[in-house]
């Protein structure tokens, strides 16, 4: 597992206006764009989208390290 994400991806958490508003995060990269989007939604609260955002970032970029590993 990683100890920290890279510094140029990062997700990000941002609310619906509908009624009843939901939270969703959205894993970015910059300054190029992933190619991919990863995001999940329907989150009640900003901090429950943040943390399955911040849990989803990490889990990616374990992922991507294995694969680099065994390329």
């Amino acid at each position: 597992m990683l100890d920290r994400p890279r510094a140029d991806q990062y997700s990000v958490v941002t609310c619906s206006h509908g009624r009843p508003p939901t939270w969703r995060w959205e894993i970015q990269r910059r300054p190029r764009e992933l190619g991919i989007k990863l995001y999940g939604t329907a989150f009640k609260t900003e901090s429950a989208a943040k943390l399955a955002g911040e849990r989803a970032l990490v889990a990616f970029l374990d992922g991507l390290a294995k694969e680099e590993r065994n390329a």
